[in-house]
């Protein structure tokens, strides 16, 4: 959002509702900062857990040509 529009629309309020609406922005830039580091560690998480049954797939499944093959 525009910073302009928000400071003239806060400097229009009474001092009361600017600081009621300063601590509402405030809390809503908390929670998206909050939201943004949740999905960061379960972004983390999945990749760790996708490498690792990456990992674990690629141990069980033959690779070709399979070294028995080459004899």
């Amino acid at each position: 959002m525009n910073e302009d529009r928000i400071d003239f629309r806060l400097s229009n309020l009474s001092e009361r509702d600017r600081f009621i609406a300063q601590a509402q922005l405030a809390r809503a830039e908390a929670l998206a900062d909050a939201f943004s580091a949740a999905a960061g560690m379960l972004r983390s998480g999945w990749n760790r857990l996708a490498s690792a049954v990456r990992a674990w797939n690629d141990a069980r499944t033959r690779q070709w040509p399979h070294p028995q093959a080459l004899r």
